[in-house]
């Protein structure tokens, strides 16, 4: 029979850097034009992107939240399915 082998730090290494992640979107943010584009064209332009930007960062950051807490999870699910496991080996023998 084969096992299912689930490296904890593996999981613990991706909740990390996914939860760095979620930080980074969403504190990060461009800055805004100041007024030091002259042409309206161009200041229309630059907050069309920079609200572009945002929601986009406003996903990366859920998205990197939603991964992070499936790793945890995922670690935590497993913990209790092995001890689960576990006890019901103890009580057949």
């Amino acid at each position: 029979m084969a096992a299912l082998k689930v490296s904890y730090s593996t999981l613990d290494q991706a909740f990390d850097a996914l939860d760095d992640a979620t930080s980074t979107f969403s504190t990060d943010s461009m800055p805004s034009d100041g007024g030091s584009f002259g042409a309206d064209d161009v200041a229309q332009a630059f907050a069309a992107f920079r609200t572009a930007q945002q929601r986009s960062a406003a996903w990366l950051a859920d998205t990197s939240r939603t991964l992070a807490q499936f790793a945890h999870d995922t670690k935590s699910q497993v913990a209790d399915a092995d001890l689960d496991l576990a006890r019901k080996a103890g009580t057949t023998k």
